[in-house]
């Protein structure tokens, strides 16, 4: 596993305006007919020996791949990010479809709560509501809360805040920032999302799970 960057943030969100704005190249993700594959990513000790990046959390991944989409992985990203994964289409001119980082939080445990599992549930949401969505949609056009709730990952307890926003150079874009519960430390990770939704149209719970971004999130792992 090797992490490396192929195109910087700035190249694709010029590829991306261009599509958005010429329409030079139809896509839609969601109209793939042919086989996904999976590539893992292990972050952990034997990560931090390979690459020198230090790793608060443990943590494993599968990112989707497919004939039509190039894959972009930064382990060191600018803005304080612990790693992140850009999606594009894989033809000229390169389109920007989804990307999402990953950035340490700490959500306590309330093991003195009447139900530390919902008072941990609750916290996350606020700091998702209250620190990190204004500084994400930051910038950008009519920016849109649409749900905060609780979902899971497998055995890993998630929240997640789902909101839209236009980008000027890309289009309407989705939002989904997401804390991902580690279930035994305050010491977890928090992802940001965005989605281009002129590509990547999605309407619904269905298509957010079977979004490149969402595909990831529900591979998580603690180990």
């Amino acid at each position: 596993m090797i992490l490396r960057s192929i195109l910087t943030a700035g190249a694709l969100a010029l590829a991306g305006a261009a599509s958005a704005q010429e329409a030079s190249v139809e896509f839609n993700l969601f109209s793939y007919e042919g086989a996904y594959r999976a590539q893992d990513f292990h972050f952990d000790a034997r990560y931090t020996e390979r690459f020198g990046i230090e790793v608060p959390v443990p943590f494993s991944v599968s990112v989707p791949e497919r004939g039509d989409v190039a894959l972009i992985a930064d382990g060191q990203p600018d803005g304080g990010a612990f790693v992140k994964f850009t999606f594009a289409t894989d033809t000229e001119p390169r389109q920007f479809l989804e990307n999402i980082q990953v950035v340490t939080v700490s959500i306590p445990m309330a093991e003195e709560a009447e139900d530390p599992l919902r008072t941990r549930v609750a916290i996350a949401a606020q700091v998702l509501q209250e620190q990190l969505y204004p500084r994400a949609v930051e910038g950008f056009e009519e920016p849109r809360m649409l749900a905060v709730e609780q979902i899971d990952f497998g055995d890993v307890t998630g929240v997640h805040l789902i909101a839209t926003y236009t980008d000027p150079a890309i289009g309407p874009m989705l939002l989904r920032l997401t804390a991902m519960l580690h279930p035994d430390q305050p010491e977890s990770y928090v992802t940001i999302s965005n989605i281009n939704l002129n590509l990547v149209p999605v309407e619904d719970g269905v298509t957010l799970a079977a979004s490149l971004t969402g595909r990831l999130l529900n591979s998580w792992d603690y180990p």
